[in-house]
This record gives structure tokens, sequence and C-alpha cells, in this order.
């Protein structure tokens, strides 16, 4: 079977004599051989689909002092999320981060609290009378030893005509700006202070986390945000505060941040998780969680949001749960890291309107083209020359950076658009013209945020894999053929390129494997595959198509494994069976892949290639009558016309001496389809016996024009072919020898007929600069350098140069070539079969057969 099919995981078969291959083209649209897995291209994987962002540990600001019991006593959580306000503008993700908050503390992660000790309220449930009476309740109930969360994500804002040292979160029913007497829906900075800051001076450690710096458009506008911030951030006591950023900042969120999150939030809960532990002691302190939310935060905030974190920093803060880290970690490792288009809400529209008539022209221009996905095109009017006018005219405005980020994600969204399809486990229905313009919009990306940028080495990675894709993306059996060699080459060195900079990316990794099978080179795509099944352990697709390498390595042991690990999954799927009954044969099993294939004869709508496979086991088995009887049941059976069932019908005639009746069915299939590659070259090969080499050649070279690079061939009876004799060899022999499988691709195979039928006319063995040509083509097919060094041997011993014959055979030799019978026996290797020099070359690799 070829490593891949881009249409479905189609029957190919094992065959006498020079059989078809692949019976991919019998499968009917009408359902009568319909596949279980579905059509992919050839970039189809199926991968999970992580929109998190990949967070980098940072390190501690201090040094820990002693161990210390993180809490001795109770812990209590007050938890406020609202992003759904009554009057107030709406944000997106409050309510999400306050959810994931309360469920960390539920988690062994988290310490396990009781949710009886949790009070969480979000949206409409976010009232004053609720939280009052949840901070009255926890305020007489707590006791020295315990801890307390304050949890608080939603708006900020401020009482702008009495009060200059307060702030305001905003609950609910929360008016937009008429604060009048304090008696609606909001919470008073100052009325936390007095009510909760107190348990900390009688020995309650109390945690107040708040994120209110999701500005709406609201009275107390930025002012009201700082103001809030730097309330909350001034000094009470011996209390901890962690704020999500500075008072002169605003906080960031978005959709592409743990799908829907606000930046500082994602942080700290993964930072608290075990991923601030940078000394590995088991413990997250306080000064470990401060420089990684940090960290963090600054950078993927581009240094627009900088927590804030405040209190005794030596502490230990929370314990590390071993698994939840773990599972953590992993989940990182196979992350696909976005850029992310993050959101300030409300902010915007004060600084839009401080901008001059011009200003406003140009960014609103901007808006536009960003909307109608004008980033780079048309030249005249595009997003990215509307930014480049604003930043010369107001580079100090804070909406540069907004509009940087935004531009920068959406010229993400093409590349997303092509890959996100294969992240979930579906086929991207793509173009290589596509691909090629996400390269440029990458390209251009990263030359907006410069080689400093946090997400650098991904957007070049994923720069370079789109350009490798616009030369090869979808590239299947049916269009490659050696001439692509140069194009393929070229788009692996950019995917190599790319796994250097992005190691973990999926896509990448599947895409160059099976490139690099394309090229033969399958101890490079063993090691690539096994890289991905790493990453992707429960993944069919790795593990089906590394079965089959393993295959072609001869590796049976490790292919058997995963082809049956896979059947588990799809038990009925008749692509598995054939590649399992493939490997029993070729390990002298035949029971077992019989018992497959009447399996597959029993199911009615895999009926046709049962029957077709059954007829190859009966070939392999050198039993004709029953090969043939059960190819003409598989050709009766199937609705319409297929050439594979002539062509093994005819190859069977031909192994058996019957070379009329195999022209017969031969020429039946070139009539309905002339470039049909297995009758060409099997009527080739007896138009060489019969003399008749310009028809010969002729049909060889359609046979190399129209095979792909993974057609192949199953040879046996070798005698037949190549004009080869086996002169001192014995009857039983002989018998073995012409049920010897051997597996070859059609052009490598047309090449070497040519050679030999070249070879042996009078005069022209010779003709050095032709037959050098024919090594040359034969030397492009890697799987067969193996036979190509032993068939150079052979050309030179009928040169009668013996110095180059045995250097080639040892050539051969240690890439594995193991068939003693032919070494042994090939009358072609007559004049050195004598020498001392050959004999050493067999007591050295056939040891056993030479004492």
């Amino acid at each position: 079977m070829g490593i891949l099919s881009s249409a479905n995981y189609s029957i190919f078969s094992y065959n006498n004599g020079i059989q078809a291959t692949s019976f991919s083209h019998i499968v009917s649209e009408k359902g009568i051989l319909v596949m279980k897995l579905k059509s992919i291209f050839i970039l189809l994987l199926s991968v999970a689909c992580f929109l998190q962002a990949v967070a980098q540990p940072g390190e501690r600001s201090l040094t820990p002092k002693k161990d210390s019991t993180i809490v001795k006593g109770d812990t209590y959580a007050i938890i406020i999320g609202i992003s759904d306000y009554k009057v107030v503008q709406d944000l997106k993700y409050a309510h999400k981060d306050a959810q994931a908050f309360e469920d960390f503390l539920l988690s062994d992660a988290g310490g396990s609290v009781p949710k009886s000790n949790v009070e969480t309220f979000l949206n409409e449930n976010a009232t004053r009378n609720n939280i009052g009476d949840a901070i009255s309740v926890v305020a007489r109930k707590v006791k020295p030893g315990d801890r307390v969360y304050f949890f608080f994500a939603g708006h900020g804002d401020m009482e702008d005509l009495t009060q200059v040292e307060n702030g305001l979160l905003l609950l609910y029913n929360s008016p937009n700006g008429n604060y009048f007497g304090m008696n609606d829906d909001v919470l008073e900075i100052l009325d936390l202070k007095r009510y909760l800051s107190p348990l900390a001076q009688r020995g309650v450690e109390m945690i107040f986390i708040v994120d209110a710096c999701h500005s709406g458009n609201l009275k107390g506008g930025v002012e009201g945000i700082q103001q809030t911030t730097s309330a909350l951030a001034a000094s009470w006591g011996k209390e901890y505060k962690i704020l999500s950023c500075q008072p002169n900042q605003l906080s960031l969120e978005s959709a592409e941040w743990g799908g829907g999150r606000g930046l500082f939030s994602l942080e700290l809960e993964e930072g608290m998780k075990g991923l601030a532990d940078k000394n590995n002691d088991g413990k997250v302190s306080f000064a470990e969680l401060q420089r990684y939310i940090t960290d963090n935060v600054a950078t993927y905030s581009e240094d627009k949001q900088i927590p804030l974190v405040s209190g005794d920093l030596s502490k230990s803060f929370v314990n590390v749960n071993a698994a939840t880290l773990a599972a953590l970690k992993k989940q990182k490792e196979q992350n696909y890291p976005m850029l992310a288009a993050a959101n300030t809400k409300g902010s915007e529209d004060i600084y839009i309107d401080s901008l001059d008539p011009a200003g406003k022209k140009i960014y609103f221009s901007f808006k536009k083209n960003l909307d109608d996905k004008n980033l780079i095109w048309p030249k005249d009017t595009n997003a990215l020359k509307d930014y480049r006018s604003f930043v010369k005219m107001y580079n100090d405005n804070p909406l540069v950076s907004s509009m940087r980020r935004n531009l920068a994600a959406s010229l993400n969204e093409r590349f997303n658009g092509i890959v996100g399809p294969l992240l979930k486990g579906e086929t991207s229905y793509s173009s290589r013209g596509e691909c090629l313009s996400s390269a440029i919009e990458l390209d251009s990306c990263i030359a907006l945020l410069g080689k400093q940028h946090y997400m650098y080495a991904n957007l070049k990675a994923r720069q370079l894999f789109m350009q490798a894709m616009s030369l090869t993306w979808a590239l299947n059996e049916a269009e490659y053929n050696i001439s692509l060699k140069p194009t393929l080459e070229k788009s692996i060195k950019l995917m190599e390129q790319s796994v250097e900079l992005e190691p973990n990316a999926a896509y990448t990794l599947s895409a160059l494997g099976i490139s690099y099978s394309y090229l033969y080179e399958y101890e490079k795509a063993n090691l690539v595959f096994q890289k991905y099944i790493d990453l992707r352990p429960n993944d069919f697709f790795a593990k089906y198509t590394l079965a089959i390498i393993y295959a072609r390595l001869k590796q049976y042991d490790k292919a058997e494994i995963l082809l049956l690990a896979v059947q588990k999954n799809y038990p009925e799927d008749v692509s598995i069976k054939s590649q399992l009954i493939d490997l029993y044969e070729n390990t002298n099993r035949p029971g077992k892949a019989l018992l497959l294939i009447n399996e597959i004869i029993a199911s009615e709508k895999d009926r046709v290639t049962g029957y077709f496979i059954k007829g190859i086991h009966f070939s392999r088995a050198n039993i004709p009558d029953s090969a043939v009887y059960y190819y003409t049941k598989a050709k009766k059976t199937y609705t319409g016309y297929s050439p594979v069932f002539d062509n093994n019908i005819g190859v069977t005639y031909f192994t058996h001496n019957q070379p009329d009746s195999a022209k017969k069915y031969f020429s039946m299939i070139l009539n309905k389809d002339s470039t049909e590659p297995f009758a060409n070259f099997n009527l080739a090969i007896i138009e060489i016996k019969e003399d008749n080499l310009p028809t010969a050649f002729e049909k060889l070279s359609k046979t190399i024009t129209y095979s792909t690079v993974n057609t192949e061939g199953f040879v046996t009876n070798m005698p037949l072919y190549f004009g080869k004799t086996y002169s001192n060899a014995s009857k039983t022999e002989m018998n073995d020898f012409r049920k010897t499988v051997f597996t070859f691709n059609m052009p490598y195979l047309s090449y070497l007929a040519i050679l030999y039928a070249y070879i042996r006319i009078p005069g022209l063995i010779n003709n050095t600069a032709n037959i050098d040509w024919v090594f040359e083509q034969l030397f492009n097919y890697k799987q067969q350098d193996i036979y190509t060094w032993y068939h150079l041997a052979c050309y030179n011993a009928l040169k009668k140069d013996k110095s180059a014959a045995l250097e080639n055979i040892e050539k051969a030799l240690k890439l594995g070539f193991g068939n003693y019978f032919i070494l042994t026996q090939d009358d072609d290797l007559n004049f050195i079969r004598n020498t001392p020099e050959f004999a050493a070359l067999l007591q050295k690799y056939f040891p056993a057969k030479n004492r």
C-alpha cells in the first residue's frame, strides 16, 4: 500500500507477478465499497484544538524563607464575576474568570475547599444584598489561621463628586455614573477595607484578587478605573492583594485566551496550579506567583498590563498538586499558541474622541479595512497602510498598541483558517494559492511585531510552513512523481526549519513525515511520526501511517502492534484489515490472513474487496486456478469496470506460461485506458520476450509517465523478468524462489526492465552514457537502493569490471541485501562468483551458510 492516500484509505493488493496494487479506483460512489474513514487531504490530522496561549514560566523575585504551613485552618471564598450587567456596558469573560477560580478552589489543586465555604455570585446574582450577607457571615465565622479569598472580576469606577480616595466595584444593578448616596449596587473599596481588612489583624490570611480594570464607558472614565485600582493598591495592613494591573493600565481579555478569559485570571490560575513553582519544591510562594504572573501578563499584553502583588511575598501560598501540574504541562506542550486579538472594554471611545479630524479619518479607515479583511491588499487602501500612517502622526496615542495587536491577529486569520480544521480533526479545504497568501500575510505580521515579540518563533515557523505548503499542499500519490522531487525537497527544507522553531506543531510533523515517505526517507519519516504520536498518543492517523512505515522497513512486529491498536477503534475497517493481511502474508502466517479475508467477504459492502484479496492470496500461494476464480468473482460482483481484475487475471496467465491469454486481458485494459500503468508494464515484458523492443519501450515509458510515486507492484516468478537465468539452481530452490514476493515501485521497475532489455542487445552494453542515465533514474528511488547497487554490480560483472562489481555488491550487502539464492545463482554475476573476494563477502555476510 502506498504510504498515504489523499482520497481514502483504499485497498492495495498483494500480487503474483507484476499486478495492480491500487484498489482505490474500484471504490464505488454508489457505496459498493464505502470505507469507514472519511475523505482526507494529505494534511488531514486528527488533532485536538487548543486555543489557549502558551505560558512561559517566570522566575521568583524573592527566595522563600523556611517552609511554613500554608493554611492552618479553614478556607473561605467570596467570588464575584459579572459580564452581563443590567445597565452598565457588558463585559465578555468576567463571569468565566470567576467560575474558573471557584473550580480551582474546589479541585485538589486548590486545596479541595468545601463547597459550603465558597460563595460565588455571577451576573444577576451579584447584588449588594447577596454579597453583603456573604461578607457578614464570613467575617463572623472566621478564626485565626483561616484563609479568606475575595475575588472580583467586573467593572470599576469612581464617585467623582465627593470622594477622591475611594473607588467602586460595580455590581449587577449598578447605575452608570449616578452614585449619589451610594445606595445602589456598588461595593465601595473603603467598605471592603472596613469590613475585611481587620480580619488580617486577627490572624486571618486575607487575600484580595481583583480585576476591576475592564473599563466600560463609565462616568468616571479612565480616571475612575485608576482611582479604583489606586484605592485597592493602598496598603491597609497585613492583607495580600493580587491586582490585575497597575493604576494607569487597563486589563485585557480575549477569545483566544483559555477559550475566552481575562489574561490576568488565566495566568493567575495556571501559576497557582504549579507553573509558578520555579524552584520545584512543590509549593508556590507569593514571590514566585508575583514573578510568574508579572512576566507572563506583561509578555502577552506586550507590556500594556502588569499585575500588582503586595503582602509578605516570602510566604508559601499554595501546595502544588503533582497530577494537575503534569496534566497542565502536557497540555501546554501540545498547545497551539495563537496571537490574541484582545479587548480593553470601553476605553477606545475616550481615545478616539481625543483625536483630531485627520486622526479619526485614518483610524476609521483602519477599522473598516480590518473588518473588510483588506489587510495588506489592495495596494492603495489597506489596514497596514492605515496603521503606518496613524503611527507616523500619533505614535504616543494608546490606540496604537491595540491597533497593532489586532492587525497582527488578523494577519494570522488566514493561517488559522487553514490549520484550524486540522486541529479539530476535520478536513482542511484550501489551496496552494491560499497557503502562499497566508505566508505573505505572516511575513507582514512578523515585520509589524518585530523579532523581539514573544510570538516571533511561532510566527516564523508558521510562515515557513505556509511557504512549504504553497509548494506541496494536498500533494498526493495521484499527483506526485519523480519530476516533482526538487519541489518536494524545497518544501521539506522549509518544514525542517519550521520544526526547529516550533517543534510541537503536529500539523508540520505530519506533513514532514509524509513528505519524507515520498522520497523513501522512511527512517526520517519514522522518527517524525514517532514524535507526532508522542504528542498525540490517541491519534489514529499517526499510528496507522507509522504502522505502514514500519511494514515498509520490515519491522513487522512494531507494525502489527500499531495496526491491532487502531483496529480496536475501527474493528470493521477494511483498509486496516488489508494491512494486517499483508503483514500476515509477509510473515508466513497465511492462515491468519485467510481468516481476515473471509471476514471481509462476509461483509456485503466489502465483498468485492474480499474476493479480490482472496485471489491475491492464492496467487501468492501459486494456486492459479483458485486465483483466477476469485478475481473473476470480484469482477462479476463489482458494478462497473475496474482494470485491476483483468490485470491480475492476465498476470496469473502470464506467470503460468500462457502469454496469449495474458495479452488478451492486458489488451482489454488498454483498449479502455491506454495510460493504465500495470497493463502497459506487463504487456511490455511480453513484448521484450518476443523481441518487440520498440513497442516494449513505448509501453514502459507510459508506465513511468502515468505511475505515481506510490504505485507499486508485487513481483513473483522473478525468472520471467529481466532475462535473468539461474542455471545452477536445483528444482526445489527454483520453485521456492518463484514463490518469493518482491515489492517494487512501478517506475523503478520500468527503468530496471529498460536497463536489462538494453544491455542484452548485442553491442549496447558499452554505451555508457545511456546506461549511466538509466542508473541515475534508478537511484532516485531510495527505497530500492539495495537492489540498485545489486543490479549495478550485475552490470559491472557483465562488462567484466571485477573491481566495480565487487565494490557494488558489498554496498548492497551493507545496506541489507540478504537473498543468498540470488547472490549465488544469478548468472549475471558469474564473472566474479568464483573469485576469492566474492567468497570472502559471502563468508562475512552469510557466515552460517559458509562454514
